[in-house]
């Protein structure tokens, strides 16, 4: 597994006030790898969901002035910010991987924009990072 990215630095506080924003609290795991591979590509960067191959392009940003900004990526889609996703991932096309957070679990779904359709991908960030594949 290999990242290719610019290697900003995220703080605390960068994570903070998106936390504070969205009023959610993300999981240690997905923070730690935030912090080294902020709005990073992944190689490998396949991974199959429901038997589908899907690309997970990059990891959202937390820094403001990047272009997955990650407040901005909710805010440029309608009615995104009423329901429980928080988008962690893009794809190429523009659907996005996202946490499903409810009653304090932190599923990682895929949100296809086109239909707004929901599929389950897996548990936890770390499972999502296990999955890539060529």
């Amino acid at each position: 597994m290999k990242w290719i990215c610019d290697n900003n630095i995220v703080s605390d506080e960068n994570i903070k006030v998106v936390e504070t924003e969205l009023k959610i609290k993300f999981p240690q795991d997905f923070v730690t790898n935030i912090k080294k591979y902020d709005g990073g590509y992944p190689k490998p960067n396949k991974i199959t969901v429901e038997g589908q191959e899907e690309v997970l392009n990059n990891l959202v940003s937390f820094l403001e002035e990047d272009t997955s900004f990650i407040l901005d990526i909710i805010s440029d889609i309608e009615n995104f910010r009423d329901s429980n996703l928080v988008p962690i991932a893009e794809d190429p096309f523009g659907n996005l991987f996202c946490y499903s957070f409810r009653e304090n679990a932190y599923e990682i779904v895929f949100w296809s924009h086109e239909e707004s359709y929901v599929k389950y991908v897996c548990n936890n960030f770390e499972e999502l990072i296990a999955m890539l594949h060529e």
